[in-house]
């Protein structure tokens, strides 16, 4: 493991993302991260699930030019999206204070302006609020990803989703229908308001939550992160909250689709599978 920071001390909000043989997008994102006004009191914490080929001294130094907080930690082998955020966190925490937010996101994506962070920051939020998510653009499809479910799924639905994923041919057309169903009913921002279930791209938690997550496996690589997230708070009765002031642009999930849709629908079964085992 290794841990690296230009300015060691405890952070209100620190944001983990994942690193997997796509050093050039981590560091746009942490190139658009020190852009922020409230830069130098955030901190980024990097996972490095898996290494291109490249020397990764060049990416390291290139961090290091932009002058911003940040840690690295390498797990043993790759632990997946969730996993692998909370891997980032419990590092983070054998040496620092419990933070009061907890950005866990993906590196695809864009600030909508500069003032992201000391928006979301100088928010007051209700008590029971441990989760809130912003407003999500997707370039690519021209639609608002967020909110991402209002209400719960049903052991019913749950089930037509795992008789889908498992075959994959069948979730071939699943995803372009999904697809054609967004562009068409999702192509206008909504008001803010409580809701079941936030993006996955980019959620923002208590560190309460954190502290409660990060003890918690995951049994999947990726997908379904949404629900496992939602169902948890729905145990402990805390809430969702999608806050439309604040807006991020969502450019594509250029990980996942490295993944032909044999890979996308095991992991898309093991998930949905472990949710119906665990909280229905």
């Amino acid at each position: 493991m290794m841990e690296e920071s230009i300015n060691k001390k405890n952070y209100k909000l620190i944001n983990i993302v994942t690193l997997y043989e796509n050093e050039d997008e981590v560091l746009t994102y942490a190139v658009e991260f020190s852009k922020q006004l409230m830069a130098d009191k955030l901190c980024l914490i990097i996972v490095v699930n898996k290494q291109s080929k490249r020397n990764f001294d060049d990416f390291e130094n290139a961090l290091r030019n932009l002058n911003i907080n940040y840690f690295i930690y390498k797990p043993n082998n790759n632990l997946g999206y969730l996993n692998g955020l909370l891997f980032g966190y419990k590092s983070y925490r054998n040496k620092h204070s419990i933070p009061q937010w907890v950005v866990m996101s993906n590196t695809d994506l864009k600030f909508k302006d500069s003032h992201f962070f000391e928006t979301f920051l100088t928010t007051k939020y209700e008590d029971n609020v441990w989760n809130v998510g912003p407003s999500i653009y997707s370039e690519k499809n021209n639609t608002y990803e967020n909110p991402y479910l209002l209400k719960r799924y049903s052991v019913k639905g749950l089930n037509r989703r795992i008789f889908i994923f498992q075959r994959p041919k069948i979730a071939h057309y699943y995803y372009k229908l999904s697809l054609l169903k967004n562009k068409l009913t999702k192509k206008k921002k909504i008001e803010s308001r409580y809701v079941y279930s936030l993006h996955g791209s980019f959620f923002i938690i208590r560190g309460e939550f954190a502290e409660l997550l990060k003890n918690k496996k995951f049994n999947s690589l990726m997908y379904g992160e949404e629900i496992y997230i939602s169902e948890i708070l729905r145990n402990y009765r805390k809430k969702s909250y999608y806050d439309s002031q604040l807006e991020i642009v969502h450019e594509g999930s250029t990980v996942t689709n490295k993944l032909d849709i044999e890979k996308k629908s095991k992991y898309h079964v093991e998930s949905l599978r472990f949710l119906k085992d665990e909280f229905y």
